[in-house]
């Protein structure tokens, strides 16, 4: 049984208040001014986590009518930082009240309320429980978000949501050191199963992965534009808005990112029938995100196979970023670099440093400031 939180010992290591400074900078508006904005917009992304391709976005029905109602682990290759990795996604089995199991990998609504719960997290004084990331939340707190960006989820839908997160399972290893981690997105998970006399207002608690903690005591984290990405309504956009803020840290609207298709397809752990049917759905993703302020110009080559140049086998995709969005990567560099500098001048960092031999990080993870080409592949 998950302990009572007065049980749970709370501290607030000095990573956590770096991890919260992250999200103070200011803004490039529309009119070209500047605006100061702490903290609201802002959530961050996480180092080799967030780049695991570990949600399903395919109809999960139609795999459970194929193995007899259940659902089979996934091994899924992607790479970090030039490093390769393999992930294994074992998914979670919920029984119903009727007694009837149930299996189900994360999906698009795993992704969104882990996305929810990690900006709530950042915003509410974020502790660490008992050692790792955990925190206090309600289930209307997080129907409140989903409502915001006109989307509805009912109380159980949440609760659902969750206890996947809870029971799914991820096995990642690096392929080049053989470090292997076996984790679940929630480590623990406690909350109340709403009755007559219940509005969705008690309080419950969870602690996140011991992954993201190694993440935080690191600085394995970067800033992105929380309000941008969970108001898309592609899983694409959301997919690929995160890997920019992460890959793309030029200056210039006129740097170009360039990778191609077929990596992204790996990396985000997409599945399509054709290739003209995955480049189709991400054409309308880019359209989403130049809506948004955030891609201001896209083009795709095509691939020939070299045995047949009707074939085509991949496309080369050029990225141009928004100058609203090469200002915020030049805020978050220069955040970012502070922030380095004041965790290297306390000499906190030092434990993190002796770890990072036997971490299933990448071993040039950490965001340090470095010099950055014209164009940015992959």
């Amino acid at each position: 049984m998950p302990k009572k939180l007065s049980q749970i010992k709370q501290t607030k290591p000095l990573q956590l208040s770096l991890f919260e400074l992250l999200t103070e900078t200011d803004i490039l508006t529309e009119d070209g001014s500047r605006q100061l904005k702490k903290g609201k917009n802002y959530s961050q992304t996480i180092e080799l986590y967030d780049f695991m391709p570990r949600f399903v976005w395919t109809h999960q029905a139609d795999v459970r009518r194929n193995y007899n109602g259940l659902l089979p682990a996934l091994r899924r290759d992607f790479e970090c930082r030039g490093e390769a990795y393999t992930l294994t996604l074992k998914p979670a089995i919920l029984v119903s009240r009727g007694g009837e199991s149930t299996s189900y990998y994360p999906g698009a609504d795993e992704d969104i309320v882990e996305t929810i719960l990690r900006k709530i997290y950042l915003d509410d004084n974020p502790k660490f429980f008992d050692g790792q990331p955990g925190m206090t939340f309600t289930v209307n707190q997080i129907r409140k978000e989903l409502k915001k960006q006109g989307r509805t989820r009912s109380h159980y839908q949440v609760l659902n949501s969750l206890q996947i997160l809870k029971g799914s399972e991820i096995v990642c290893q690096n392929l080049g050191t053989g470090v292997k981690l076996s984790f679940n997105p929630i480590d623990v998970l406690s909350y109340t199963e709403k009755s007559e006399k219940e509005d969705g207002n008690e309080p419950c608690y969870l602690i996140f992965s011991r992954v993201i903690a190694e993440a935080l005591e690191s600085l394995y984290f970067r800033r992105y534009n929380y309000q941008k990405v969970i108001g898309y309504k592609s899983h694409i956009a959301r997919l690929l808005h995160r890997r920019l803020s992460h890959h793309f840290k030029q200056a210039n609207e006129n740097v170009s990112y360039t990778v191609n298709f077929s990596t992204l397809l790996r990396d985000f752990g997409l599945e399509y029938p054709t290739l003209a049917t995955a480049i189709f759905k991400f054409k309308k993703a880019i359209e989403e995100m130049k809506k948004a302020n955030v891609i201001q110009d896209f083009k795709y080559d095509a691939i020939v196979s070299a045995l047949d140049s009707r074939k085509i086998e991949d496309y080369f995709l050029t990225i141009v970023p928004t100058k609203t969005f090469s200002f915020e990567m030049s805020a978050s560099n220069i955040v970012q670099n502070n922030v380095l500098s004041l965790a290297d001048s306390l000499k906190e960092d030092n434990s993190s440093r002796t770890k990072k031999k036997r971490s299933i990080f990448p071993q040039d993870s950490a965001p340090r400031s470095r010099t950055v080409p014209k164009t940015r592949k992959g």
